[in-house]
């Protein structure tokens, strides 16, 4: 199923000529830039399916303006839809493209720190027109949680649209399971920050896998993580989820047996991007997880104090906000969130934010 591939440019252009028509020229608001520090950053804040420039000041722990655009690409056309805001620092850019009911669903997501600088957002028609034929484009095989299709036998493939895109490999639920979009699959091409290794996070109440490979249908593997668990590694680490009230109190905190490449125990707080609120998470995590932007993403926490350790039970010293309980005798190590590396055009944020429009 790679119809989107073998869509002609001459099609392209012209439903850009129309769209171009039907919107006219689009101006930028009049907002002044010459804002007092003490109102804090201002970034552009809307969604709906134009490129909306609305000003609107940021909470004090918010730092960082994001947009995240969700285009999808039919035979008829392309939709858009964007939802610019205010977020946290840690965020790396990302982007992931797939199949999902005989669409292909283009999602990216970036982040800048200077005012009202979200002014722009990823173009995935310019993409597509400006990149003629490249010989060496990837195949991967493509999959999304909207249409059920993950643990088909038989994967749909897509062609990638862009020179240096992987196959990736993206899973993700909670325990236990609120909502629909809690247990997400994805399989497509995308460009994924820090995705060398596997990278892998899981305690009593999340698990996150995301897998990246550079050759043509390596993303083929079609686990079901729930029903056949990644095998043990002899690891054990403790899990919680929330704040020193509810989900990370002495009474909440459990203790979890590690699995696959999640070898290490992680603990992090921080400042939750949408409530203010401080947070802690422990549980097991890759090491590529420890060293990477991930518990940003996931969790939505800016501020992030994180810390990775290789011993049984050694995620113990955080007990009050980034209060670390002295262990002369840990061999752990304070690895501070990897900062965001520039990709042109979240997803993770993006995933949650994508299967929920793709819902609604």
């Amino acid at each position: 199923m790679q119809f989107y591939s073998e869509l002609p440019i001459a099609h392209l252009q012209e439903y850009a000529h129309h769209k171009s028509e039907e919107e006219g020229p689009h101006f930028p608001a009049a907002v002044s830039t010459n804002t007092n520090s003490s109102q804090g950053l201002q970034c552009y804040s809307c969604e709906g399916e134009s490129n909306c420039l609305e000003p609107h000041v940021c909470r004090e722990h918010q730092n960082r303006c994001r947009t995240t655009v969700m285009s999808t690409l039919t035979p008829q056309g392309l939709s858009t839809y964007y939802n610019k805001d205010c977020d946290i620092s840690g965020k790396a850019n990302n982007s992931i493209s797939y199949l999902s009911n005989n669409e292909v669903v283009f999602l990216a997501e970036e982040h800048c720190e200077r005012e009202l600088c979200n002014e722009h957002a990823p173009n995935v028609l310019d993409v597509l027109l400006a990149r003629g034929r490249p010989k060496k484009l990837m195949h991967c095989y493509s999959c999304g949680s909207a249409d059920g299709s993950c643990f088909n036998s038989s994967l749909a493939q897509m062609r990638c649209s862009r020179p240096g895109e992987q196959c990736v490999d993206i899973t993700s639920f909670s325990e236990p399971e609120e909502f629909s979009q809690d247990e997400q699959h994805i399989k497509g091409c995308g460009q994924l920050t820090h995705c060398q290794e596997p990278l892998g996070f899981h305690n009593g109440n999340s698990f996150y896998l995301i897998k990246c490979c550079d050759s043509s249908l390596c993303n083929k593997e079609t686990q079901d993580y729930k029903a056949s668990p990644l095998p043990l590694n002899g690891v054990m680490c403790y899990s919680c989820e929330g704040n020193f009230s509810q989900g990370c109190a002495p009474d909440d905190i459990t203790q979890t047996r590690c699995r696959g490449p999640m070898n290490q125990c992680l603990e992090a707080s921080g400042i939750d991007g949408v409530s203010g609120q401080s947070l802690v998470i422990k549980g097991c995590a890759s090491s590529s997880w420890c060293d990477s932007p991930y518990t940003s993403i996931y969790k939505n926490l800016g501020g992030l104090h994180l810390r990775c350790c290789t011993e049984d039970l050694c995620n113990s010293q955080i007990v009050d906000g980034t209060t670390l309980k002295p262990s002369p005798r840990s061999q752990a190590s304070c690895n501070p969130t990897a900062q965001p590396v520039l990709l042109l055009a979240t997803l993770l944020l993006w995933v949650a934010f994508c299967l929920c429009s793709e819902s609604s």
